[in-house]
Order: C-alpha cells, then structure tokens, then sequence
C-alpha cells in the first residue's frame, strides 16, 4: 500500500522544515523591533547603546532588510531632523561592518509621531528618543 499524505500532513511537514532552518537567534530577532536610545538632543550612540547595536550586528544575515526608524520627544528642537539624524547614526555604525555589505538598509523619520510613552508638547521623555530597528 502507497502512502498517500492528505492536506494536514503536508502542511505540518513543510512547517517543521521551515523552522529547521531558521537559526534560534535570528527568529528571536525577527520577532519584535528593537530600540536604540540617545540622550536629549543628541545623535550620537552611547557606549550602552553600542553595545546593543554591535549584538544586533552579528545576527543579521546578509539578505535581510533592515528598517531604521527615528524618533525624538516633544521637548527637542528640530525633531524630524534631529530623528533622521539618528537613524543615520545606526546606519553609519552597521556600514562599517563588512559582513553587512549586502544588507538593504532603509531609514525613515518619525519625529513625534510615533512614541513609546505619550506626552504633551515641550515634555521630555527618554523613551521617545529612540531609533526602531526591524530586521525582515
């Protein structure tokens, strides 16, 4: 007698396949964004968040696309500007790294629009001040 699979079978199967191959790490990656915080006003990377985007530097694969999303509280000066800025700064930071050669990369602003903790206009909130990095 031939085995003749129905539709239930051939899905789980192609499902355990699809999860093999996926790297434990790189899932967890891909499950949630991730933040980078700055200091008010600031564009540039903290040792703390160096650390962060360094770890996110040696589990991105070379075919992913990478989203990096500024953002800045409603207290700082310029915050489409200043939350581009920040993006940029992850950017420059994931370029130096050879191994991400061919990672498509894309940085979009943000500003106020988007943030963790809402608040009224001139309030600051470290949260807010932030770059979002989506790894697909």
């Amino acid at each position: 007698m031939l085995f003749s699979p129905n539709r239930r079978s051939v899905l789980q199967f192609a499902a355990a396949c699809s999860l093999a191959a996926v790297s434990p790490a790189f899932a967890s990656i891909q499950s949630r964004p991730f933040n980078i915080f700055f200091d008010f006003e600031s564009v540039e990377l903290s040792p703390s968040a160096s650390q962060i985007v360094e770890a996110l530097a040696r589990e991105i694969l070379p075919s992913a696309r990478v989203t990096l999303a500024g953002n800045a509280d409603t207290a700082e000066t310029s915050p489409e500007r200043i939350s581009y800025a920040r993006g940029n700064e992850v950017l420059k930071y994931f370029l130096r790294k050879p191994s991400l050669a061919k990672v498509r990369f894309n940085v979009i602003t943000n500003g106020v629009s988007t943030p963790l903790v809402r608040t009224g206009p001139n309030i600051k909130e470290p949260q807010n001040r932030r770059v979002e990095v989506t790894i697909i």
